[in-house]
């Protein structure tokens, strides 16, 4: 079983698995793990936990206004007339925190520089993508059935940061179609290092995956993140 502790990241609750009792980052780095609408930090367990398996330390985020930090006013929030407003204000107050934590991670001794990723599901990649446009440097990033950007997005800011995009053909709340114009639209901007950039649309998957094609979710991120991110001392 990994170790596991809960800490204060600024403002953020976050379970932090793997790396043992003492701040270190693991073998092979840090990912950060941003939940989707509704949940909580302690949903993406599973992962987290597959994640120190495989020599991370993993640091799962209760988003703004989520789990220990639970707007009491949630459902009302999100009821249908005002759900895609509630939305964009939480997107962007998260992803403003997101590189505020990522300094907080480095100042404690949890991550160290050129070894940092992040991985976003649904709610938690349009947070991702939101921290990249707000200056959060991140050695490797994986985004899952997220939706992408509105179109003033600030592509600039994206590369040189490693990209994959996973989608599901068959999700009718974020159409891959929609990840497959924003996979367009940053191409150009990875021209001279395209490797950094992938794009993934698993077959048959909605919003919500079967077992199998999750774990085919993870076999991508975690290749991506064992691409990108360095072996301490390599």
């Amino acid at each position: 079983m990994s170790s596991e502790q809960r800490v204060m990241l600024a403002d953020a609750p976050a379970l932090i698995v793997g790396g043992g009792p003492a701040p270190a980052p693991g073998l092979r780095g840090t990912v950060v793990l941003l939940h989707g609408l509704g949940a909580s930090k302690e949903v993406q367990r599973p992962e987290a936990r597959l994640l120190a398996r495989h020599g991370y330390v993993a640091v799962i985020l209760d988003a703004v206004g989520h789990g220990e930090r639970r707007h009491p006013d949630f459902e009302h929030r999100f009821a249908p007339d005002r759900a895609a407003d509630s939305f964009a204000e939480l997107v962007a107050h998260a992803a403003l925190e997101l590189p505020t934590v990522l300094g907080v991670l480095a100042e404690l001794g949890w991550s160290r520089p050129g070894a940092v990723g992040a991985c976003g599901i649904s709610l938690g990649g349009a947070i991702l993508f939101g921290a990249i446009e707000a200056g959060a440097v991140l050695d490797a990033a994986v985004s899952v059935v997220a939706p992408p950007p509105r179109p003033h997005a600030r592509l600039e800011r994206y590369f040189p940061t490693p990209l994959l995009l996973q989608t599901a053909a068959a999700d009718t709340l974020v159409p891959a179609s929609d990840a497959r114009a924003f996979h367009h639209a940053l191409a150009p901007r990875y021209a001279s290092a395209p490797e950094r950039l992938r794009s993934v649309e698993h077959d048959g998957e909605g919003h919500l995956f079967t077992e199998a094609g999750w774990g085919r979710v993870w076999d991508e991120a975690l290749g991506w993140f064992d691409r990108f991110l360095p072996v301490a001392g390599a």
